[in-house]
């Protein structure tokens, strides 16, 4: 009975290596700015949604 040896298999098995990147991503301001807003629309929202709800009757 043959058991599986994760030392004979390849590092992502069975998904080949990604090529190695030259240059890092990096996040221009602009993105920056856009992810901080994006986070507080969604914070205010899901408040925002329950306090409807809870005025509503839900």
């Amino acid at each position: 009975m043959k058991t599986y040896q994760p030392k004979n298999a390849p590092s992502k098995w069975p998904f080949p290596a990604r090529p190695a990147r030259k240059q890092s991503a990096s996040l221009s301001r602009g993105s920056m700015v856009a992810d901080v807003c994006l986070v507080a629309v969604w914070g205010a929202t899901i408040p925002g949604l329950m306090w409807l709800g809870a005025m509503g009757g839900f």
